[in-house]
């Protein structure tokens, strides 16, 4: 029995590690998220101040810093890289694998725990998300574990036949990894864990939940790590933390802030088709079964409530970010291991319409990823009816296609008919390993042959320069867009910042584009705003035009 659950464990991990550490830094970071956090970790070392977040030198409290400590500890040992940058979440990945078979394995059993995981890895944004810099994969796990342990911590406090543990340990648990969540993101690593428990509490307020000594206990927890944190930088270093983070998270709530605004059904879109094809067999999931045990009723509620907070909440704040409500997904893909567990093991029947539904978006799916290299190697067909400069020069760059890359999305399609196939003869569980995995497998191919393409279409032109001037005693800077990759590509050390010269954000750019400049100045800039800059500023040389950048430098005074 232990030999076999050991093979179990280690089959998953080899899966979660082939899946996602190769290829890893083969493409470029991508701004902002990748690259600021990224950068953040790299003026850490630059500076050899682990306490605070900086960017181009100066306090970002926008994030504290657990996952940077993470990148931080990646990059010493791998270099500044984007393999580095990244590997803290492929790792985090194999965890969360590793994790979902554990607790689907306590909530139902082995072949519920390895359908989670085949889930989870088998959808597109929850697999995806593994192989990026971005802080919330890491975060997503804390806050789902700090449920998780509320969870049992009411279970154990019933003293039902399935509560392992004693409730004071399974609260000190819960404390600890929502005290992670917010040390990696800040309190609304607490909010979203603490309001899913606390309506879990008021649904099942007939049954014992949690003392008033609990709460606070809980909540002490939480938070001590982060004040600890917080305390230690407004001593070092006098910052202001708590206005900044306070004005940051208004701006968030309030306005569509850098231009991520979007209708209130966003995150519902997202997460429909983003997490295809857990979220299509979501609502498969919910039907009851009478064999389900109090434990597991109310494991699924919760993870239930859970989905309904952050829909909910990030329906409501203006700022739209795909990866806003990515901690839906552990409860969507635990109800799509639900609807296979029921299909597959309980002899549920399938409905008339989820093979269809499921099939007929795989296959247009598929097609799109087939399409979509084909459309970029044929650009002469439609080019001349794109108006837009830089969406025009984007597209004729000089990428080298092979003409093969379509195939991509055949793998996909295959995979779906495979699908249909055992569908179609009544063998469920083959059916879902070869949609699942054909999905996998397909965003595993996605890396190494299409993100490259679309790296050398989007930023590669930069970002190349960028590297050019690393070592290079000259000020970089970017007009008219916002990017960190200029900082990050170039290695920019402490002596070429605004802090360094005692110059504030604000003036940064005039000073550059104006001022008596001590070293030459690069800047970046795209084709449609390259000759305002020109004609405005008659010291300033154009250097190059290339993939719908304008390359520009003004010598030294």
């Amino acid at each position: 029995m232990f030999a076999r659950e050991l093979k179990n464990y280690f089959l998953i991990a080899f899966a979660g590690a082939i899946l996602f550490l190769p290829f890893l830094g083969n493409v470029h970071l991508f701004d902002w998220d990748e690259i600021n956090f990224a950068e953040a970790a790299r003026e850490m070392i630059e500076t050899g101040d682990y306490l605070t977040v900086r960017i181009d030198y100066d306090p970002f409290h926008e994030k504290p810093p657990l996952f940077i400590w993470f990148q931080v500890l990646s990059m010493k040992i791998f270099g500044v890289n984007e393999f580095a940058a990244r590997l803290p979440n492929a790792i985090n990945g194999i965890i969360t694998l590793l994790i979902l078979f554990t607790i689907g394995k306590k909530i139902y059993n082995t072949d519920f725990g390895k359908l989670w995981a085949l889930a989870y890895v088998g959808s597109f944004l929850p697999h995806f998300y593994f192989k990026s810099g971005i802080i919330d994969p890491v975060f997503n796990l804390f806050m789902f574990l700090g449920v998780y342990f509320l969870y049992r911590y009411h279970i154990s406090s019933l003293k039902l036949p399935e509560s392992v543990g004693k409730p004071a340990l399974m609260l000190i648990y819960a404390g600890f990894f929502t005290a992670c969540a917010i040390l990696t993101k800040g309190p609304v690593g607490f909010l979203l864990p603490a309001l899913a428990f606390s309506i879990f509490a008021v649904i099942k307020r007939k049954e014992h939940i949690a003392s008033l000594l609990s709460i606070i206990i809980y909540i002490i927890i939480s938070f001590v790590p982060y004040l600890v944190w917080y305390l230690s930088v407004q001593y070092y270093s006098g910052a202001d933390l708590f206005s900044d983070f306070i004005a940051y998270h208004l701006r968030l709530l309030t306005t569509g802030d850098a231009g991520h605004s979007g209708p209130i059904y966003y995150h519902l879109v997202v997460l429909l088709f983003g997490c295809f094809p857990a979220s299509f067999f979501f609502f498969k999931g919910l039907q009851k079964d009478e064999r389900d045990s109090i434990f597991q009723k109310d494991f699924s509620l919760i993870l239930l409530i859970l989905l309904l907070v952050v829909v909910v909440i990030f329906s409501l704040v203006k700022t739209k970010i795909i990866h806003y409500s990515s901690l839906s997904y552990f409860p969507i893909t635990y109800f799509a291991a639900r609807a296979m567990f029921n299909i597959g093991i309980r002899n549920h029947k399938a409905g008339k319409y989820l093979t269809f539904f499921v099939s007929l978006f795989g296959f247009l799916l598929a097609g799109a990823i087939a399409l979509f290299p084909l459309a970029l190697m044929n650009t002469d067909i439609y080019i001349d009816r794109i108006t837009d400069l830089f969406t025009k020069a984007i597209l004729m760059s000089k990428v080298e296609w092979g003409g093969w890359e379509w195939i991509v999305g055949l793998n996909l399609a295959v995979f779906i008919m495979f699908f249909i196939f055992f569908a179609a003869r009544q063998k469920p569980l083959k059916s879902y390993l070869a949609l699942f995995g054909g999905v996998a497998l397909t965003i595993f191919l996605i890396l190494p042959v299409l993100a490259p393409k679309i790296d050398t279409y989007l930023q590669s032109a930069p970002n190349e320069f960028y590297k050019k001037l690393q070592g290079k005693d000259v000020y970089v800077h970017v007009l008219g867009y916002k990017s960190y990759a200029h900082y990050f590509y170039t290695k920019k050390p402490f002596h070429l910042s605004p802090k360094s010269k005692g110059i504030s954000k604000d003036e940064w750019e005039s000073w550059l584009l104006n001022g008596e400049i001590d070293k030459p100045a690069y800047f970046v800039t795209n084709i449609k705003n390259h000759k305002k800059y020109l004609d405005s500023h008659p010291e300033l040389n154009l250097l190059y035009e290339k993939n719908g950048y304008a390359f520009l430098k003004r010598e030294k005074k």
